[in-house]
């Protein structure tokens, strides 16, 4: 997964745990923390990043979707 977040959306990972993925870019900011049944995303976005908020809700919708099932 980390793999791909950086190929694809040029995001710098690393995991802080085993369960616990901070991930950041110009203007995002955000963790990923993998528990026993349930995925959780906090992302920040910065100004610019902003006005692409629900394209990119979509888009971690869609993958967690398409990788959990």
């Amino acid at each position: 997964m980390a793999i791909k977040l950086e190929e694809r959306y040029q995001l710098n990972s690393r995991w802080l745990s085993n369960d616990e993925l901070e991930v950041a870019r110009s203007g995002v900011k955000g963790r990923i923390t993998l528990g026993i049944d349930e995925v959780k995303v906090d992302i920040k976005l910065g100004l610019m990043m902003g006005a692409f908020k629900s394209t990119i809700q979509k888009e971690i919708s869609r993958s967690m979707a398409e990788k959990l099932v």
